[in-house]
């Protein structure tokens, strides 16, 4: 045995924890997984995700060659033949229906794998069709709309000044389990609670008591969905009573008047009332935020994922422009990273607006892709364009967009391709599934999250691993459907260029390949800060230079004018529905919200033996709710929505609750897969009964609405059946 450790880092999630990977070289087998205790930023500090790590390679059931879906049954094939048959159907529906014809989605994973990001955009680049949905559109479009409207282009997020700042206000996140959102921060209760120790203030907004907020913070309830009244009421006083210069703000923002008119619209009662926190209570979180020193606002997916994720998050930014507290020590910064991504990203054309819509009802992009819940009806449309073909990549969309629109919609497709790890719901509908390799068996670099991180960092991972049985990159399997499906080596594509310019490289001595690390090292070179040669010398990462507050918006903002666009349109025009939201009618039953678990992460880690807490996901229902509706704890319940959708759940009761709320952890319900743990448990798919479609989605962003909801809880009827009733 030749046993080895490498120093690399965990790509589950934004947190990019360091970790300590012990290796038998000589077998390729992995021996543990353990948090790198000297790292410079994570500290030691890992979630139990990690150690999954070692199952999930080894796991018997990872799709290890490529997969025909035949008359008989799965059939394993060659790399070759799988390459030929797509290429051949894909050049055929081209030809035949155009480039509109054919489509991808990318799921989340995708986003923690720069070559995979950059080679699945390029992909559709390479066969002329604008049809790229994302998972994003599930969980964080209004953040990339907004930012598109605010800044000019959907990457630029400012992140809380942790190290520097008195008062926290953080809404809908929990980063004891889930660490935070479009926030690169290891340990973040541990961040957290050092603004408590230096004499600084927390809030955790949640209409759940947050395992989070259980260890800091104050915790307040908040009714499902009106945090964006909290928000105003927030606005309503920094107008009436924060200290700020309209002319010196003007020269950072257009429209100042028109925002600070909407504060004006708003008091603490009256949004009390609407949000169900005690007008003292919201008034003095009011009072503090506007007492403090220096201040940050953050919110995460429990608001990205309601009603009004879009309004929240420019309020976020329009109050900390207000109050002093954007682009500011203390309060909201933009990071830089280590090279000028914005100004990349601007010459290559990514992440501004966009002309492209969708076929069906005309909806934009956001972040270089449609809505994911306008797919189902870009493939049954019967127009001439509508999607024939459908490209998936480290996705399992049948199982993560709500409502069942789209497993019906597969049916109508041509040609399904899943590029995964796993033969997970929507892979099993699929024609062709390819092998995917997993973090350990590639080299990677977090470019998604450079501009995100609380600690500016650069770390760079050579992969530990040579990928096992026929397992490729994602990348080199774009490059080779590129070339499969006729893509022209002259074609402005990464996808394109590489295959060729590979093929003709092949002839040289030594056989010399171009990767996309190379492309990685020649954007770090015009950074200047540090070299790729420099990361691969230093496994564990090197220090970035600290932001400087006060230089982006005076200097750096990439939307035209160089000024913040303060009141957009669509924003403005989304306003109307605050007043039809807060009249709306008194349906009777109970909100249903979302909740992480520390043990599972989305749909894709079911599988994995770590999972020992429980077999089921439960639903979470207050005491008193309960005792109302003649429940036990225990007892199995079904949920249901108007729609005539339901499944049934185990009832968990908690005081952690608040009342008229009940929450179910997504990602489960796997019995329908052939995957021999994940199969076996007993939970059930809380997406089953949230309505789906574009009618539940934001209006402005295309953002699906997956919190809030009015469902009903009753309890499940047993039929016991008597020894003479089973006789007879």
């Amino acid at each position: 045995m030749t046993e080895k450790t490498r120093k690399t880092y965990c790509r589950i999630c934004e947190a990019h924890c360091g970790i300590d990977v012990t290796i038998d070289e000589s077998s390729q087998q992995v021996l543990s997984i353990k948090p790198d205790k000297t790292h410079p930023v994570s500290k030691g500090y890992a979630c139990i995700k990690a150690n999954a790590l070692k199952a999930l390679h080894h796991d018997p059931d990872r799709v290890n060659s490529p997969m025909k879906r035949t008359a008989s049954g799965w059939q394993e094939i060659s790399w070759e033949q799988a390459l030929q048959e797509i290429g051949s159907k894909v050049k055929s529906l081209k030809k035949n229906y155009g480039p509109r014809s054919l489509a991808m989605y990318t799921g989340n994973p995708t986003y923690f794998n720069f070559k995979s990001i950059l080679f699945s955009q390029d992909f559709m680049k390479s066969l002329d069709s604008p049809n790229l949905f994302s998972s994003h559109s599930i969980d964080a479009n209004n953040k990339l709309f907004v930012s598109t409207q605010m800044y000019g282009l959907s990457m630029v997020h400012p992140v809380p000044d942790f190290d520097h700042t008195d008062l926290l206000i953080c809404l809908g996140s929990n980063p004891v389990v889930s660490q935070m959102s479009f926030l690169q921060i290891p340990n973040a209760i541990g961040r957290l609670q050092a603004i408590e120790s230096r004499g600084g203030k927390v809030y955790m907004i949640d209409p759940r008591r947050t395992e989070t907020a259980r260890k800091v913070g104050h915790h307040q309830f908040i009714r499902p969905g009106t945090d964006v009244y909290l928000l105003l009421a927030l606005l309503g006083e920094v107008v009436r009573r924060a200290r700020y210069d309209i002319d010196a703000l003007k020269q950072k923002a257009e429209h100042i008047e028109e925002f600070l008119n909407v504060g004006k619209q708003w008091s603490v009662r009256q949004c009390a009332v609407l949000t169900g926190i005690p007008e003292s209570s919201l008034q003095t979180l009011c009072d503090d935020y506007l007492n403090a020193p220096v201040a940050s606002l953050y919110m995460s997916t429990g608001i990205n994922m309601g009603p009004f994720g879009s309004l929240c998050y420019w309020l976020i930014q329009g109050i900390s422009l207000i109050s002093g507290n954007l682009d500011s020590r203390g309060g909201l910064i933009f990071q830089e990273g280590p090279f000028d991504e914005l100004k990349i990203t601007q010459l290559l054309g990514i992440g501004g607006e966009s002309e492209d819509r969708t076929q069906v009802n005309g909806y934009a992009k956001v972040a270089g892709c449609f809505p994911c819940a306008a797919l189902p009806e870009e493939i049954t449309q019967t127009g001439p364009d509508r999607i024939r073909a459908l490209f998936v990549c480290a996705g399992n969309p049948l199982h993560s967009i709500p409502g069942n629109d789209l497993d019906t919609a597969m049916d109508a497709l041509e040609l399904c391709v899943s590029i995964d790890i796993y033969m997970n719901e929507t892979a099993q509908k699929a024609d062709y599934v390819l092998p995917a390799t997993d973090m350990l068996e590639r080299s990677d670099y977090p470019i998604s999250w450079t501009s995100l991180q609380a600690t500016p960092y650069a770390q760079y991972t050579e992969a530990l691993l040579k990928p096992l049985y026929d397992r490729k990159e994602e990348w080199e399997i774009f490059s080779l459907l590129a070339k499969a499906c006729g893509a022209s080596p002259l074609g402005l594509s990464t996808c394109n260029l590489l295959p060729h310019a590979n093929a003709l490289l092949s002839r040289l001595p030594f056989a010399p390949q171009i990767t996309p690390d190379h492309i990685l090292a020649l954007l770090l070179r015009l950074g200047g800060q540090v070299s790729l040669e420099q990361l691969k010398a230093s496994p564990q990462g090197k220090f970035l230079k600290k932001s400087r507050p006060g230089k982006f918006l005076s200097h750096k903002i990439p939307r035209k004018g160089g000024r913040m666009n303060l009141m957009p349109k669509a924003i403005a025009k989304d306003l109307d529905r605050l007043t039809l939201y807060a009249a709306a009618d008194n349906t009777p039953g109970y909100r249903l919200i979302g909740q992480r678990e520390r043990r599972s992460h989305n749909s894709w880690m079911h599988n994995a033996p770590h999972i020992k807490e429980h077999d089921t996901n439960a639903l979470l229902m207050h005491p008193e709710d309960a005792d109302r509706e003649g429940l036990q704890n225990g007892d199995r319940v079904r949920i249901s929505n108007p729609h005539g959708q339901s499944i049934s759940l185990p009832l968990k009761t908690s005081n952690d609750l608040m009342p008229g709320v009940i929450a179910a952890p997504h990602g489960w319900g796997h019995q329908s897969t052939s995957l021999a743990r994940a199969s076996q448990l007993q939970g059930a798919n809380i997406n089953d009964v949230i309505p789906g479609g574009t009618a539940n989605m934001e209006p402005v962003s295309g953002q699906s609405i997956m919190m809030g909801h009015i469902v009903q809880v009753e309890k499940v009827k047993q039929v016991r059946l008597t020894l003479d009733a089973v006789e007879a």
